[in-house]
């Protein structure tokens, strides 16, 4: 359909009064005026919330899931290494600590190889790298990471945003040291007995120690095969042994859905009981 309207029509300058060209202009810049101010702004037609705030000195109200600056629960971290393997970034790196048998940050829970070098393992996060998707406090599996509201990490040196691990680490306060372990990945390990050599490297590495070496039925040269057997509860699926493993004889299995009660529960005097019994022993105490 052919427009009405004429190409003379379309460059013809419309033709505009004194006073209408005068008095329009005036009635949109008093409009807009008015519309910023607070008290006027609910009484003019078509007022809105000003689109500027004069950062920083008005601060913006956050929403109560904002990530902001990452915070390191170092007492309920383990360790494993988990939230590294997650990160689709690759920014989170761990560091080894010597610490004292009697810091208030050692848990009972971390790897046999990290007791007998007397070290703990804590992630260091470079900002500059991080998308903050959450996965690393998602995948958690002693809900170790939180993030707190602050977000100005701009900063005068690619090198200021890596952040070690001792700058993210929580105030001692704000933990309850207690720890739940979750399997959030939904995988536990397998082993194929005639591949493994029983050299212990996975039962050394498990930071929740769910890794047993019992004598194997086989037997080479005239020795048991050492096998690791596992205890699924405690499991958290971090894959540090299949990783560790120099034979591949470890491989991660999916597996079902699992209610919380059948998860251990590490307190802090470092007693290891099921869920289900922690439970039961805080119904007893309080019906006494």
């Amino acid at each position: 359909m052919k427009s009405p309207k004429t190409d003379d029509d379309l460059t013809q300058v419309r033709p505009s009064g004194t006073i209408g060209g005068m008095v329009r202009p005036m009635i949109a810049t008093i409009k807009q005026a008015l519309v910023t101010l607070p008290v006027v702004n609910k009484l003019v037609p078509g007022g809105r919330k000003p689109v500027t705030h004069l950062y920083p000195y008005q601060k913006v109200e956050l929403p109560s899931a904002f990530r902001g600056q990452h915070s390191i629960d170092w007492f309920k971290c383990i360790g494993c290494e988990l939230c590294a393997k997650v990160c689709p970034n690759e920014c989170i790196y761990f560091e080894f600590h010597e610490i004292e048998p009697e810091s208030a940050w050692l848990h009972p829970s971390r790897a046999m190889l990290d007791e007998m070098k007397k070290v703990v393992r804590r992630p260091a996060v470079d900002i500059g790298h991080c998308l903050f998707c959450g996965n690393c406090m998602e995948y958690c599996p002693t809900d170790a990471w939180n993030f707190t509201q602050e977000f100005e990490h701009a900063d005068y040196a690619r090198e200021d945003l890596y952040y070690r691990s001792e700058e993210l680490r929580m105030p001692a306060e704000n933990s309850d040291k207690e720890i739940i372990l979750i399997n959030r990945m939904g995988e536990h390990p397998i082993c194929e007995v005639d591949v493994c050599i029983g050299c212990r490297r996975c039962e050394r590495e498990c930071p929740t120690r769910c890794i047993d070496m019992p004598d194997g039925p086989n037997d080479r040269k005239g020795k048991p095969i050492v096998v690791p057997e596992f205890d699924y509860t405690k499991c958290i699926g971090c894959q540090q042994c299949v990783d560790v493993c120099p034979v591949d004889c470890l491989y991660m299995e999916e597996i079902g859905y699992k209610d919380m009660s059948g998860f251990y529960h590490i307190n802090k005097q470092g007693e290891v009981k099921l869920l289900e019994e922690q439970t039961e022993e805080g119904i007893a105490r309080a019906a006494k």
